[in-house]
């Protein structure tokens, strides 16, 4: 899979190329779940900077990929050997905290997720940054890889559990870009998809899609399947968890590492049943996968390739921009930078006819 991956992924090659001057000798650290897609990434940009990379997680990162780093050349370390680069490349600002706690402080920081993102606005009136970039606001990622490929991340996760998902009835919690990707997705596949977000106005734009509204209560009494996408922990805990049916799947696509927070689960028995599957029994009994992780990163391979190469091409723009330019604070992804990803884009396939 590593060297299919590495294959296929034209435009994060090109993209660290042409940055390659301005971030030459920079000292920057990268913690994304480190998958296949990760690992490209990682093993273009330390070419030509001071890379330093760690695993965000143990279930989120795939050995195929540490394997192949480490045979290039690269070293993956533990996140406390990555805090005294300059820059940061983080998700769910993981590195950025640990570099609080250790009363360290970064200059710039590239953060990957909304969540993430929300985090990083605490810290900076901490001062532990001095500036930042939201790739998540981006069109390209915060619409094109949330909206369109993520939900593909969610179906390769389901398959793998070889059931019929056609006509199964499907609850996805939280309807921003992420969530209406996988409810879009399951929808075409011929799921009865609800959902349900604390948004008024994304509830409004949802039933103009023709998908069904609900309450939480509501939407776990009928879902074979739930799916949660908010990134705010305890959206399932042990308060609502007693409605869902016998039989339901429980799933998260969100960032928050506890959205379906179970700690305080009483009276409930866990037997693990299969890789990342967990069965809980007690008033009622449910499919737990993942332990309540990403399950598109922890069962699947994530997002599609062909996404993800345009997001880290992104990425790679970013960081430049970020140790070239002089402002303070975070802002959005600078059109500009995804101009430039767009006529990579289009200067590829034109090389392609």
């Amino acid at each position: 899979m590593m060297e299919w991956v590495f294959e296929r992924m034209i435009y994060v090659k090109e993209a660290c190329k042409l940055v390659s001057e301005g971030i030459e000798g920079e000292r920057a650290s990268i913690c994304f779940p480190l998958e296949y897609k990760t690992a490209v990434l990682v093993y273009e940009l330390s070419k030509y900077c001071d890379l330093k990379v760690c695993r965000f997680d143990d279930p989120t990162t795939k050995i195929e990929a540490v394997r192949w780093l480490e045979d290039k050349g690269v070293k993956v370390r533990r996140k406390e050997e990555c805090l005294d680069s300059e820059y940061f490349l983080d998700c769910v600002a993981a590195l950025t905290r640990k570099t609080l706690k250790a009363g360290k402080s970064v200059t710039g920081v590239i953060e990957l997720t909304k969540s993430g993102v929300d985090r990083l606005k605490s810290l900076h009136a901490k001062k532990v940054f001095r500036k930042a970039i939201s790739i998540d606001d981006s069109e390209l990622k915060g619409k094109g890889e949330n909206i369109y490929g993520t939900g593909l991340g969610l179906l390769d996760a389901l398959i793998r559990l070889n059931i019929m998902l056609p006509g199964k009835n499907v609850f996805i919690i939280g309807f921003g870009r992420v969530g209406e990707g996988c409810a879009s997705v399951l929808k075409k596949l011929g799921c009865e998809v609800e959902v349900f977000d604390k948004d008024k106005l994304r509830c409004a734009l949802a039933e103009y899609m023709g998908f069904k509204v609900s309450e939480v209560e509501d939407g776990l009494r009928e879902a074979d399947i739930v799916v949660t996408a908010t990134g705010v922990d305890g959206i399932i805990d042990s308060s609502n968890i007693r409605y869902l049916k016998n039989g339901a799947i429980l799933c998260n696509m969100g960032a928050g590492r506890y959205e379906i927070d179970l700690r305080n689960l009483e009276g409930y028995q866990r037997t693990e049943i299969g890789d990342h599957i967990t069965k809980l029994s007690g008033l009622n009994y449910f499919y737990l996968l993942a332990d309540g992780r990403s399950v598109n990163l922890t069962m699947g391979n994530g997002t599609p390739l062909e996404i993800m190469d345009r997001t880290f091409a992104l990425v790679a723009f970013a960081l430049e921009h970020l140790i070239k330019k002089d402002f303070s604070g975070i802002i959005e992804t600078p059109k500009e930078v995804e101009e430039r990803l767009a006529e990579l884009v289009r200067l590829k396939k034109i090389q392609k006819r």
